[in-house]
């Protein structure tokens, strides 16, 4: 093998390690930013919880008919990019607690479905799960299961589709009390 060929041969590697260094030193700042960005989400999803999440809570427990625990899934309901967006009625409001509230009211508009909900709601969590949150089959995204009823379904989506949310959380509830 020529001389030339072999220092060909043996600067490959080289030049790898090197671009991927490279790569490295530019891919750093972006990695930076990342955590800023997860940090200014962090602040917005706080802010929302004590801001903005008590009267929707106590709006909850008022539908429901008595002072059922929520809980308010702040990690999970974060969407990396979105944190201007938390206050928004579009964020979590109109696709996630109107729909609530619009079943709870449905189910205890009498006794008997208060005292349902009363004695078989224990607590109620919203969350976001990606990997198992349904795009548009929302009974899917809906589990009552040991006395908690739990939704998962994604923020700032399909918000005007209320009536659908609402009927999938009513029909879950009404077949487990």
């Amino acid at each position: 093998m020529s001389k030339n060929v072999q220092m060909k041969a043996n600067s490959m590697p080289r030049k790898s390690l090197l671009i991927f260094f490279s790569a490295f030193v530019i891919m750093a700042p972006i990695t930076s930013l990342a955590q800023e960005a997860g940090l200014a989400e962090r602040r917005a999803m706080a802010a929302y919880s004590k801001d903005v999440w008590p009267s929707i809570e106590k709006s909850i427990q008022e539908a429901a008919g008595f002072p059922v625990a929520v809980s308010l899934d702040l990690g999970r309901l974060a969407l990396p990019g979105y944190a201007d967006s938390y206050k928004s009625d579009d964020y979590l409001r109109k696709p996630i607690i109107d729909p609530l509230l619009k079943s709870l009211a449905a189910i205890s508009h009498d006794e008997m479905g208060k005292e349902a909900l009363q004695s078989k709601l224990k607590k109620i969590v919203i969350t976001y799960d990606e990997a198992t949150a349904p795009a548009s089959n929302y009974e899917n995204g809906v589990v009552f299961e040991s006395g908690n009823l739990t939704i998962n379904w994604k923020p700032f989506t399909n918000v005007d589709e209320i009536e659908a949310r609402s009927q999938a959380v009513t029909t879950v509830l009404e077949s487990n009390l």
